[in-house]
């Protein structure tokens, strides 16, 4: 960097060539952009500062997740974040039951005393009645119990009809 023979040192290269302006009215457009990107610098200095002073007051580290002072508040937000979820899906289980109620089958009236339905006997198990599939009768004592056709390896040679 040389002079221009005022004693002042020459502008820096990367700055480009330098004009200024016979007028200050050329100017307004560009002081105007500094005007607010110095405005943005303050406010965001503002708020730094009010927060600072906000953790200072609550006894909160500087940052959340700072190693060198550990804080109950992350673990405290994850906490409160997973009962958060929790309970909307809690209630959205309960409201999804109180829009679409179940239908609960009512039971039918008993007939009137003088139907034939309310004279007619009641049948009784019988012999012929176990030969009916699907027929409920109480096992002998001794007896073994009635095959399902589901076995296991293990039990196919005691269960399995074909191996007898």
């Amino acid at each position: 960097m040389g002079t221009l023979g005022n004693g002042l040192p020459d502008l820096p290269p990367e700055w480009g060539e330098v004009v200024i302006p016979d007028d200050p009215a050329e100017l307004d457009e560009e002081a105007e952009v500094v005007r607010r990107e110095l405005r943005r610098a303050a406010r965001k200095a503002r708020r730094a500062q009010r927060m600072r002073a906000l953790r200072r007051r609550l006894h909160l580290p500087e940052r959340i997740d700072d190693p060198d002072e550990p804080s109950a508040l992350l673990p405290l937000i994850v906490l409160a974040i997973a009962v958060l979820i929790t309970l909307i899906g809690l209630i959205a289980v309960t409201w999804s039951g109180v829009m679409h109620p179940r239908q609960v089958p009512t039971p039918s009236p008993a007939p009137p005393s003088g139907s034939p339905a309310a004279t007619a006997p009641v049948p009784t198990p019988s012999a012929d009645s176990a030969a009916t599939p699907g027929a409920a009768t109480a096992p002998t004592p001794g007896a073994a119990a009635p095959s399902t056709g589901l076995t296991t390896p293990a039990l196919a040679t005691t269960a399995s009809p074909a191996a007898s």
